[in-house]
């Protein structure tokens, strides 16, 4: 099942933190390892050339400026993306984690929602999938013990009150009836 919208944007701020940490990280060595490059690239130009019509610091100076600005937005705009693409791997597996743990509780009556565009959606799909034919099986599982148990109440119906398997068979019966019983459906 798909949602359209999730109200809290830091999902898991860990892994959240981590994948932003690492695109930071990368872009910012990215644009440090240019600038580095293209200063010693004008210094080298200026020394072979010997004819300056500028002095260095003068071209320094004038470059100095739309690098900043440059590696501030290249940075600026990886943290972004790096955010939400985050947001996007994170979701999904906070909702599987959930789901995950209201399955070990024997709840099977939740969903699993994801938007359309969340990068694991093929995975929540799988996994809905899976609940759903465990809550099938479940359900059937239940009937079946709900007529075995019947059924064995009813031989011990049919024995007489003084039977000496009577007591057992009704245990029995009882002890069927609460086989599926623990689960939410």
């Amino acid at each position: 099942m798909t949602s359209k919208k999730r109200r809290q944007f830091w999902i898991d701020p860990p892994v959240q933190a981590h994948m932003l940490l690492t695109v930071m990280v990368l872009v910012t060595a990215s644009v440090l390892l240019v600038s580095y490059s293209m200063a010693r690239g004008l210094e080298n130009a200026f020394a072979q050339s010997g004819q300056l019509y500028q002095p260095m610091s003068w071209c320094a100076m004038k470059m100095r400026l739309p690098m900043a600005l440059s590696m501030t937005v290249s940075i600026l705009a990886s943290a972004l993306v790096a955010l939400l693409w985050s947001h996007r791997f994170a979701g999904p597996l906070r909702v599987l984690a959930a789901s995950i743990e209201r399955l070990k509780a024997g709840d099977f009556l939740g969903s699993v929602r994801v938007r359309d565009n969340d990068a694991l959606r093929e995975i929540v799909d799988e996994f809905s999938m899976m609940q759903s034919i465990l809550r099938g099986r479940i359900a059937t599982d239940r009937a079946r013990a709900q007529t075995t148990s019947s059924k064995v109440a009813e031989v011990a119906e049919k024995l007489g009150k003084d039977h000496p398997a009577r007591r057992e068979l009704e245990s029995i019966a009882l002890e069927i009836k609460e086989i599926c019983a623990g689960y939410r459906l």
